[in-house]
Formats: structure tokens, C-alpha cells, sequence
């Protein structure tokens, strides 16, 4: 079996790196959108003004990562793309860069997501007792489809090329790998998508099809994201915003 140090990088990966970093751009885009719509309706419910400043918070967050992410697609991959000495350039220098961005992205969406999902719609209905501005439940299951997705092809990144270590781990992976050695769950036999096992890659031929299979993976997740986003944000606007103006 080849080490990663032995698969090399060619144009056509760092191609398809250059479209996964645009599809990290585009997941935290939909958030920054959606939570701009939220945003501007929480400004007219007093009580819930420090949700809004919390939610702020995120917002400036997501769209540091997204401009880190924009320049360094634009910057750093491409321009260096044309010099590449395949030689020399072994991939996981490449790839690593961007799978930490990716890890530090998934661990802030773990926070968001939570406060989002869970504790936000319990105050928003105890303040507003009604749920004019919650979410609805298809777009949760949405919301934790796409960032189940995004933390494997996170993980998978790394681990393909056999090159973990303490600074990459994923709480919520290292914390359902726990969980299953305390129960002694068969890891062979579950359904958990933070246990399935991941292969290291043999070849540049390899790791550029799964990548591609990944591509598409976490596009279709996005564009059901995108839906279920739409339709919540037309929901606050009619049962909200409409009623405001």
C-alpha cells in the first residue's frame, strides 16, 4: 500500500479541491444568508434581543471563515497550481490545509446548530408564545443531515491519507467513538455515519474519484439545505414580517 507521501498532486485534484472548497463557501453562505432574513425580524421582538446579539456573533463568524475560505481558493490553490512539480508535491499538502479549515468550520456549526435548533426555538416560543419564528421540522433535519455529512467528508479527508492526529479530531466523531466502545457497539453493523470505517486511499486515481463522489454528496445535502432554508424564511415573512410592515 502507498503512503500519502507517495500520492502526488495533479491539476485535475486540485480542480476538484477548488470546487470542495466551493461548496464549503456555499454551506456557510446559506447560513449567513438565512440568518440575515432572521436577523432583521428579531430586531422587532425586544424580548429576544439577546438572541439576536448571539446570533450577530455567528454571522460575523461565518463570514470570516468564508472570505479565509474564498482567498485562499483564489490565491493560494490556484495560483499554485500551475507550478506544481508532481515530484515533489505530495498531496496531503494540499489537503491538509483545507481539511483543517473544514474542522474548525464543522466544530463552529456544532455550537450554531445546537443553539439554532434546540435552545433558541425553546426561548423564542416562551417569549413570543407563538412559533411564528421558529424553524420548521424538515428544516432541522436538513440542518443536521448537511453538517452529519460535512463532519465524515471532514474526517474522511483526513483519515484517507492517514494523517490524524489529536489537532484534527472531531468532538462529535471522538465523542460517538467513545460512546460505542463504552456499549461495545459493533462498528461493522452500525447505521452511526461518525463510525463507518474509512480506508486510506491507494492511489492519486483513487482519492480524486471519492473526492468527486464526495463533490456530489455534499452538493445534493446543500441544495436540500437551500430548499428547506427558502421555506422557512418565506414562512417568517408571511407569518412575520408581513404582519410588521
Amino acid at each position: 500500500m502507498r503512503t500519502d507521501k507517495d500520492i502526488k498532486v495533479s491539476p485535475e485534484i486540485c480542480e476538484l479541491i477548488e470546487q470542495i472548497l466551493g461548496l464549503l463557501s456555499r454551506y456557510l453562505s446559506s447560513y449567513i444568508h438565512v440568518l440575515n432574513k432572521f436577523i432583521s425580524h428579531l430586531r422587532r421582538v425586544a424580548t429576544l434581543r439577546f438572541e439576536r446579539t448571539t446570533l450577530i456573533k455567528f454571522v460575523k463568524k461565518l463570514r470570516f471563515y468564508n472570505d479565509c475560505v474564498l482567498n485562499y481558493n483564489a490565491e493560494d490553490l490556484h495560483e499554485g497550481k500551475d507550478e506544481l512539480d508532481l515530484s515533489t508535491n505530495s498531496l496531503d499538502k494540499v489537503v491538509l490545509p483545507v481539511a483543517s479549515m473544514f474542522v474548525k468550520c464543522v466544530e463552529t456549526f456544532d455550537l450554531l446548530n445546537y443553539y439554532l435548533t434546540q435552545s433558541l426555538q425553546k426561548e423564542i416560543i416562551s417569549k413570543t408564545l407563538n412559533e411564528d419564528l421558529t424553524l420548521t421540522a424538515e428544516s432541522i433535519l436538513a440542518i443536521d443531515d448537511s453538517y452529519n455529512h460535512f463532519v465524515k467528508f471532514s474526517q474522511w479527508m483526513i483519515e484517507s491519507l492517514c494523517r490524524g492526529s489529536n489537532l484534527l479530531d472531531i468532538e462529535v466523531v471522538q465523542f460517538a467513538i467513545k460512546c460505542a466502545d463504552e456499549d461495545g457497539t459493533n462498528t461493522g453493523e452500525t447505521d452511526n455515519i461518525f463510525l463507518q470505517e474509512i480506508l486510506p486511499v491507494d492511489s492519486e486515481e483513487e482519492f480524486q474519484t471519492l473526492s468527486a463522489a464526495w463533490h456530489s454528496i455534499l452538493e445534493s445535502k446543500l441544495n436540500t439545505l437551500d430548499e428547506e432554508f427558502d421555506v422557512v424564511a418565506a414562512k417568517w415573512h408571511d407569518k412575520f414580517g408581513k404582519l410588521k410592515n
